[in-house]
């Protein structure tokens, strides 16, 4: 499994679980939760098949490109800049849940 599969699915997890949180504690309306659950969904498709359906790429006009065009940005330059927002919305969201902000 590739390091951007493995991180993929991390990324999903994390998503899955802010579902559950939004879907439990009653936090957000439903569109953030179809939101949550769409991300999951693409997700999970990309860490166990390597890349998303033909369909949706053909669906979404070609803004979502396949993995192979070369005009795609490095995993190594938006994966660390997505797990630092993240870490920046757990933070922000335990200040909130403590209030200690």
């Amino acid at each position: 499994m590739s390091p951007k599969r493995i991180t993929s699915g991390l990324l999903s997890l994390i998503l899955l679980v802010l579902f559950g949180w939004t879907f439990v504690g009653g936090v957000d309306d439903l569109r953030i939760q179809v939101m949550l659950c769409i991300g999951v969904v693409l997700g999970t498709v990309y860490t166990i098949y390597g890349e998303l359906p033909k369909w949706l790429i053909i669906l979404s006009g070609g803004k979502i490109v396949a993995d192979e065009d070369p005009s795609n940005i490095s995993p190594r330059i938006y994966i660390p800049i997505l797990m630092v927002a993240i870490l920046i919305a757990i933070v922000a969201l335990m200040l909130v849940i403590f209030e200690i902000w």
